[in-house]
């Protein structure tokens, strides 16, 4: 990975493979294509279908899993993206009240589980809890407003409650593959995106005063590489903090709390038509392709297959209404066999810890008020 290239930055244009690759569905989601990188790096575009704005965003693992820890590691995203999409549903319900929104701020914590053996293929992830508390000095009236928005028309809130077992395509060496479950038929069309990443260059007009992702503080301390033993039996606690900044964006501080990692700090956008940042639904459905795409790799790398690319195209959709399952059409470059590389994406799925949490009903819970949020 390139130290000198931002790990987030807008696209100067958005690549034409990846727009013409997602069905015209309603509502708009989001399309995210990633590909695997050296180590346990992925590289991701993730495009708005609805403003059609792309942003590349680097992910990157930490010593649990051998990487190098230069980007968010995967649940970072995810959490910290969750955080600032429950924020937005918050500063909304604000100002319909009247609230002000200069000092709301937030606290997410997941306690995620994996257990079982990977060799006898009963490995999977788990989630034990997830817990949204009111923070900052407005901490007492984010309360009120943070409930409300959960129960009433929160998109992010209403797909985590909803039964939404993921469905796949899967295309092995060019070739569609028939997989068992329900099919990804929002991306029937879609193709490989391995084309999509040559060339990619930042917006003439991106802001460049400050990095949209940097990592903020070192891990003091490592557990070492826990996630590639074959047998599991660990819990996993991510924490992100988010607030809103004076100028209207998200601060969003994420960090693995166990084991322990690296704290990372991202700026995101409050909505889809302020274009500064990236979305914290765009931040958190980049957390699930990479989630997946790591677990295929940690897969692949502990069973020795011989899989020597892999990338994925994925659509989200975060709706109050009509909550979305994942769709992913997975591209695997493999000298194995069809059933082995079924088996692959299957682990991959059960494995991943985003996945798990979106296929059974999820509730948030609401702590009590935390101290203030820092990033």
């Amino acid at each position: 990975m390139n130290t000198d290239i931002p790990i987030v930055y807008p696209l100067a244009e958005t690549p034409p493979q990846a727009a013409a690759s997602a069905a015209l569905l309603a509502p708009p989601g989001l399309l995210t294509c990633t590909r695997a990188l050296e180590g346990m790096q992925k590289e991701a575009v993730v495009i708005d279908e609805a403003t059609q704005q792309a942003w590349r965003v680097l992910c990157d693992e930490g010593p649990w899993l051998n990487g190098t820890d230069l980007a968010p590691f995967p649940l970072g995203y995810f959490v910290g993206g969750l955080a600032s999409c429950v924020l937005a549903d918050v500063t909304a319900a604000a100002a319909d009240r009247g609230v002000p929104s200069d000092d709301l701020a937030l606290r997410v914590d997941i306690h995620f589980t994996m257990e079982g053996s990977i060799l006898r293929g009963t490995m999977a992830a788990g989630v034990d809890s997830i817990e949204v508390k009111p923070a900052g000095a407005s901490g007492e009236a984010v309360a009120s407003l943070l409930s409300e928005s959960l129960r009433n028309g929160s998109p992010v809130a209403s797909t985590l409650a909803a039964h939404l077992p993921s469905r796949f395509l899967v295309h092995v060496n060019g070739e569609i593959v028939d997989w068992p479950g329900s099919p990804a038929g929002a991306l029937s069309e879609a193709g490989d995106p391995a084309a999509l990443f040559e060339g990619l260059s930042p917006a003439d007009n991106a802001d460049t005063s400050e990095p949209l992702v940097h990592k903020a503080a070192e891990a003091t301390e490592s557990e070492g590489a826990v996630g590639l033993k074959g047998e599991q039996k660990r819990s996993v606690h991510i924490a992100a903090d988010v607030r809103v900044r004076p100028d209207g964006l998200h601060e969003i501080s994420a960090l693995c709390v166990q084991p322990t990692g690296s704290r990372f700090v991202l700026l995101a956008s409050g909505n889809r038509d302020d274009m500064r940042a990236p979305t914290g639904a765009a931040y958190l459905s980049a957390g699930i392709a990479f989630c997946f795409m790591t677990q295929l790799g940690r897969y692949a790398q502990i069973r020795k297959l011989p899989l020597s690319g892999y990338r994925i195209v994925q659509r989200t959709a975060f709706c109050a209404d009509a909550p979305s399952p994942v769709e992913t059409a997975v591209f695997l470059d493999s000298e194995d066999t069809h059933e082995s590389n079924l088996k692959m994406v299957q682990m991959g799925e059960q494995t991943c810890y985003v996945h798990t949490t979106l296929r059974e009903p999820q509730e948030i819970e609401v702590g009590e008020r935390t101290g203030a949020a820092g990033a």
